[in-house]
């Protein structure tokens, strides 16, 4: 029985792709020469963000001298546009869903927690989340690692959760690795941060492009069992 639906956040719950871009283009217009174009991002995009900048051409001595400074002027672009996106097609009907059902759910992502507590408050979802699982606005270990994982298996921990019970939904390589590496049901999304065909390559357990989808897959995997 599916108990845990553990949310991404950037590109799966909202629709902030094409804003990512455009930030990503505002923050390494001092250091990169080349323009990011959705392709570019969707072929590169990955966590810790130096291989990401790296991959796109960017000295890597250069980042590591001004990482901090490159992150400070993505958020400012981005803080300051994001409260024009929405959520992505059938979060909405499939969070009720998941709630009619007292199946938790939390975010857990690699973005700042004030900033996704925010846009939850605007887009009037906050009540559907057991939890946000992200970082503080000082800590900038995504800029050269990974560290969402840890926080996840920390509450399932906490809340003794079997691997079986859990599902990873997420529009990156990140969530499927993590579901895989934690024995959870993993979910991609297609139209986020990652190409469809870098999707399949992670061998998710199911592929969708519409939230509502998932509602069959929680209702077959219950059945299943």
């Amino acid at each position: 029985m599916i108990k845990l639906v553990a949310f991404d956040w950037n590109g799966t719950l909202i629709a902030d792709t094409k804003l990512a871009v455009a930030g990503d283009n505002y923050a390494v217009k001092p250091y990169l020469r080349r323009k990011i174009t959705l392709k570019l991002l969707q072929a590169h995009f990955q966590i810790p963000i130096i291989h990401y900048l790296m991959a796109l051409g960017m000295d890597r001595q250069a980042y590591l001298n001004h990482s901090i400074e490159i992150n400070g002027r993505f958020n400012k672009h981005y803080e300051a546009r994001v409260s024009n996106c929405r959520t992505r097609a059938g979060v909405r009907v499939c969070l009720q869903y998941l709630a009619e059902n007292n199946i938790k759910t939390v975010i857990y992502s690699n973005h700042v927690t004030n900033y996704i507590i925010k846009q939850l408050k605007r887009l009037k979802i906050e009540k559907y989340f057991d939890v946000v699982l992200a970082r503080e606005d000082d800590d900038h270990s995504h800029l050269h690692s990974r560290g969402k994982a840890e926080k996840l298996k920390n509450f399932i921990k906490r809340h003794k959760l079997k691997p079986n019970e859990i599902i990873s939904v997420g529009d990156s390589e990140e969530e499927i690795e993590i579901g895989k590496d934690g024995g959870y049901h993993t979910v991609a999304i297609t139209g986020g941060y990652n190409s469809t065909s870098r999707l399949r390559k992670t061998h998710p357990d199911f592929l969708i492009s519409n939230m509502l989808e998932l509602k069959k897959i929680i209702k077959k995997l219950n059945y299943e069992r």
